[in-house]
C-alpha cells in the first residue's frame, strides 16, 4: 500500500485532486489544516491536506493464490458444516420428530434457515405440543403462529421522542448503508413533518461521500462531513435546528471494526439516538454470525436487511433474529430512492419459509 498527500484551499478541492488521480476507492487516512509556507504564510488562508492510501496493482499470480486460499477456506467450511450436521443428527436420533414436523423442518432448512436453529425450534415445539391427534392443517397453523412469534413485530424508526434524535446506520462494507439512509431520509422528507439533517463519517471512500452529497442535493438537506468525535459536536451545533439527523458510518471490513473507533466513541456520547445494523440478505450465514459478533459491544440496535430482491430465500432473516434477539425493522428491495424500502412483513417471511408441502 502506498501513501500520498493532496493539498487544496478547501476540503472539496483537495478531494477532487485525490479522486482525479487515485479514483473513488482510495482510503483516506487523515485530514488536517496546514499553514502556507513562506514568510507571509502566517497571514495567508490555511490550506487543507488530505493523506490517502492506495493499493499497488497486484500480479495475476497473487490473485490466483488468493483465489485458491478462498476456495480451500470455503471447502473447509462446507466440510465443517457437514460434520456438525451429522453430529447433530446422531444426537437427536433419540428424540425423533413426528413425520409431518420433520417435513416442515426440512422445508425451513431448504429455505435457508440454519440447521441448528430449525432443529432447536422444532425440538422445543415438539416438547410443548402433542401432535399425535392433529392433522396437517392444524400442525401448519401451530407452526405458522410459532414462527410469527419468533420473527416478531417490525419496529420502524421511532419518531415519537424528537428532542433532536440522531440515527446511526452501521454495518460492513457493500451492504448499501448509504442508499438505505437516503431511502429513509426521502420518506421523512415526503412526510413533511420533520427538519432533517445528514452526517457522514464514511471518509474512507470518496465515492461514499459523493453519493451522499448527491442525495443531499436532491432532497435539499444539509450534509456535514466528520472525521472524529470533535467534528461530530461541531456538526451538531451547525444542525441544532434539526429534529432528526441521519448518520452514515464507514463501510469497512467488519473484522477491522473496533469499539474504540472514533465513530463509536461519538455514538456512545449521544443520549437520544437510534442505531440500525444494516445487513445484506445475500450474505452467507457464517459471515453474518461473524459480523454480529464483531458488533456485540453495541447493546441496542434494530436490524435492516438489504438486497432482499436478490435473495434466493429468506432464511437468514430468521437466523439473525434468533441469533441476536434484536428487533427487525426494514427491508430494501432495489436501488430506487426512496421507493424500494418497506417495513418487514413477518407474514410474508413465514409464508416464504414454510412454502407448501
Amino acid at each position: 500500500m502506498r501513501i500520498k498527500k493532496y493539498v487544496g484551499y478547501t476540503t472539496h478541492e483537495a478531494m477532487n485532486k485525490l479522486k482525479k488521480e487515485l479514483g473513488s476507492e482510495a482510503v483516506i487516512l487523515s485530514t488536517r489544516t496546514i499553514k502556507q509556507k513562506g514568510l507571509l504564510g502566517f497571514f495567508k488562508k490555511p490550506m487543507v491536506e488530505i493523506t490517502a492510501a492506495y493499493e499497488n496493482s497486484r500480479s495475476n499470480k497473487g490473485d490466483l493464490y488468493d483465489e485458491r486460499l478462498n476456495r480451500i477456506s470455503y471447502e473447509l467450511n462446507v466440510l465443517k458444516d457437514m460434520v456438525q450436521k451429522i453430529s447433530s443428527e446422531v444426537k437427536d436420533n433419540g428424540s425423533k420428530l413426528p413425520e409431518q414436523l420433520e417435513k416442515y423442518k426440512h422445508k425451513l432448512i431448504e429455505n435457508g434457515v440454519d440447521y441448528s436453529i430449525a432443529n432447536s425450534i422444532f425440538k422445543r415445539l415438539n416438547e410443548q405440543v402433542n401432535f399425535e391427534d392433529k392433522d396437517n392443517i392444524k400442525i401448519k397453523t401451530i407452526l405458522r403462529e410459532t414462527l410469527l412469534e419468533y420473527v416478531g413485530l417490525a419496529e420502524p424508526l421511532n419518531t415519537d421522542d424528537l428532542n433532536q434524535k440522531l440515527v446511526f446506520f452501521i454495518g460492513p462494507t457493500g451492504v448499501g448503508k448509504t442508499t438505505t439512509l437516503a431511502k429513509i431520509a426521502g420518506k421523512l422528507v415526503m412526510e413533511g413533518k420533520y427538519n432533517i439533517g445528514l452526517i457522514t463519517s464514511d471518509t474512507y471512500r470518496i465515492a461514499a461521500i459523493e453519493q451522499l452529497r448527491v442525495y443531499s442535493d436532491i432532497l435539499q438537506l444539509p450534509l456535514k462531513i466528520i472525521y472524529n468525535e470533535e467534528d461530530m459536536y461541531k456538526a451538531l451545533v451547525n444542525l441544532n435546528d434539526k429534529d432528526i439527523i441521519l448518520v452514515d458510518t464507514a463501510g469497512r471490513n467488519h473484522k477491522e471494526i473496533q469499539e474504540g473507533d472514533e465513530i463509536f466513541k461519538a455514538m456512545n456520547s449521544i443520549k437520544n439516538k437510534e442505531v440500525f445494523l444494516v445487513l445484506s440478505c445475500t450474505t452467507e450465514y457464517k459471515i453474518l454470525q461473524s459480523i454480529i459478533k464483531q458488533y456485540n459491544f453495541i447493546p441496542d440496535y434494530k436490524i435492516i436487511f438489504t438486497k432482499v430482491d436478490e435473495c434466493e430465500n429468506l432464511g437468514n432473516i430468521l437466523n439473525v433474529k434468533m441469533l441476536t434477539n434484536k428487533p427487525l425493522s426494514y427491508i430494501t428491495t432495489g436501488q430506487n430512492v426512496p421507493d424500494d424500502i418497506e417495513l418487514i412483513n413477518r407474514e410474508k417471511i413465514v409464508n416464504s419459509l414454510l412454502g407448501e408441502i
